[in-house]
Parts: structure tokens; C-alpha cells; sequence
């Protein structure tokens, strides 16, 4: 009996103590170079997804009035129930998250503007 409460702390003492660190350490960080190909990448993916639900958009078209607004208002509400582009927008969305983290000179274009509201409000 005193062999088996032996082992027992063997098995999960310093076996799993040892094996976290080690799977933390596999991931590495991509290179900034990495992140802005697959960024591109992606952004070129998008923008053949929108160039193709366009084509489709005016090829289906029966309206007389067909103005620049109302073509992207449908193909933007095409695209937001693309499952393809829905992805390709999130991962761009977190690999811009992850260029601003690497990039010592990255500059927000959004940066300095208010959260909401109207400017004339000055909210």
C-alpha cells in the first residue's frame, strides 16, 4: 500500500508542473512581416468577395433607379451574411490589433476622436 501513495504524487507533482510552461512557449509571436502579409492577404480576399457580390448585385438588378448608395447598401448587406468575408473582416480586425502591438510607430487613425455623438453637439 505504501507504494501506491508513493507514485501518487509523482504523477501529478512536477510531471504537470513542467509540461505548462512548455506549451506557452510554443507559441511565438509572428514578425511584423508576417502579420502584414497575411493582413494583405486577407484585405485582397475582400475585396475580390466584394467585387464578385457586386457584379452579381447589378447583374440581378431590376430596379430603374440604381444609384451608387443604394448598389452598396446591397452589397453590403450581402456581404454581412458572408460567411467568408465575416471571417476574413474578424481576422483582419485582429491582425490589425496585433500590427498595432508590434509596430512601435503604428499610428491610429482613430485616435483623438470622440466615442459618439455628433460633433456639433460636442458630445
Amino acid at each position: 500500500m505504501s507504494e501506491e501513495t508513493d507514485a501518487a504524487p509523482e504523477v501529478g507533482g512536477a510531471g504537470a508542473a513542467q509540461a505548462a510552461p512548455a506549451e506557452g512557449a510554443a507559441q511565438e509571436m509572428p514578425s511584423l512581416e508576417e502579420v502584414l502579409a497575411r493582413k494583405g492577404a486577407l484585405e485582397a480576399r475582400m475585396e475580390e468577395l466584394r467585387a464578385a457580390t457586386e457584379a452579381e448585385v447589378l447583374k440581378a438588378w431590376t430596379s430603374p433607379w440604381r444609384g451608387a448608395d443604394a448598389v452598396r447598401a446591397k452589397v453590403d448587406a450581402r456581404l454581412a451574411s458572408n460567411g467568408e468575408f465575416r471571417t476574413a473582416l474578424t481576422k483582419a480586425r485582429e491582425l490589425t490589433v496585433l500590427e498595432a502591438q508590434l509596430d512601435p510607430n503604428y499610428v491610429d487613425a482613430n485616435a483623438g476622436r470622440q466615442a459618439g455623438g455628433h460633433p456639433a453637439i460636442g458630445r
